[in-house]
């Protein structure tokens, strides 16, 4: 089963491991980060922890939809288009006492997009072995 569907809205699922390592008024965001190639402009999604009082005031961040009522999260306005009819799982994970959060989204979403390429998975990203499609 494929986590692409043509249209909707993008719904998050955030596990277990990724609630417990957000704090009270702590949300998730996919941030747009710009990238220049060349003559052309692209930009790229990232996910980080904020707070919500940062994100809930802003214009540029619009609230996503969360799988059995899991903690808040944001997408930039860049970065919405390329998360629309996804099925995105979060993940978090304790290294070197830091906390990275990591989703299921291919690594390079949005180069792959500026170039008409959107990846579509064929397994699962958080397992090993995941291959994408363009």
């Amino acid at each position: 089963m494929s986590d692409v569907q043509s249209t909707g809205p993008p719904v998050v699922q955030v596990s277990v491991e990724a609630r417990a390592e957000l704090g009270a008024g702590q949300a998730l965001v996919f941030d747009w980060t710009r990238l220049a190639l060349c003559c052309a402009v692209a930009g790229e999604v990232s996910l980080r922890r904020t707070t919500t009082s940062e994100v809930q005031g802003s214009a540029a961040f619009v609230p996503l939809r969360t799988a059995d009522g899991g903690p808040p999260v944001f997408a930039h306005r860049r970065a919405y288009p390329l998360l629309v009819g996804r099925h995105i799982k979060v993940h978090c994970r304790r290294r070197l006492g830091m906390r990275s959060f990591t989703s299921s989204l291919p690594p390079d979403l949005g180069l792959r997009a500026s170039f008409g390429r959107v990846a579509r998975p064929t397994h699962d990203h958080m397992t090993e072995g995941r291959t994408f499609r363009a």
